[in-house]
């Protein structure tokens, strides 16, 4: 069988191979080589070198995959937070809040009751002065008020209630992707 000469890549020993191999152990130095062919010429290269060249991209490709997913991550943020947000009359835009929620629906409520007992007190007076029956439902208006105080509060409620989950699950997603947080301590029924 016919040999080729080749220099370990570690020693600079001379080596004879076959021309089909593609792996050596140097028997100087011990060394594991890699044997390169390219048309007739013929050169080895260290296993180690490439190895570490090999485990150095694979780093590399590996933190882009982290970069990429926390990008990702952080879009998708924006995109539900902007869903979330609440937006006023002005154009103003804030985070949806549990005591805003409590609050507006507590003075909806007072107002509501508060116009009931107004009203009701004036269209009483107005009725023993000859109002017609209909003015009765006047005070009406209040529970009125009163049921659109709290349903608006509790839709209110609610969306603060799914900021702070989403804002959460975001939270715990990132520093898992960041290598931060165990990902298998993330809860796999958190809604997206």
């Amino acid at each position: 069988m016919k040999l080729i000469s080749v220099r370990c890549n570690h020693c600079g020993a001379p080596l004879e191979v076959p021309p089909t191999a593609r792996f050596v152990t140097c028997g100087f130095c011990d060394a594991q080589l890699v044997v390169h062919h390219s048309g007739s010429a013929h050169s080895t290269e260290l296993l180690e070198e490439i190895k570490a060249t090999t485990d150095g991209l694979v780093e590399q490709v590996e933190q882009l995959k982290h970069r990429e997913e926390v990008e990702q991550l952080d879009r998708q943020w924006e995109i539900t937070q902007r869903e979330l947000q609440v937006h006023g009359k002005d154009g103003r835009v804030s985070v949806p809040s549990k005591g805003g929620a409590i609050f507006g629906t507590v003075i909806a409520t007072v107002f509501g009751f508060v116009w009931m007992l107004f009203a009701g007190s004036i269209v009483a007076r107005g009725m023993r002065m000859g109002l017609p029956s209909a003015a009765a439902l006047f005070p009406l208006f209040g529970l009125v008020f009163i049921v659109i105080g709290i349903a608006g509060g509790l839709l209110h409620y609610s969306k603060a209630q799914r900021y702070e989950q989403a804002k959460a699950q975001y939270q715990r997603r990132r520093r898992a992707a960041l290598g931060l947080e165990d990902p298998r301590r993330i809860p796999t029924n958190e809604v997206r």
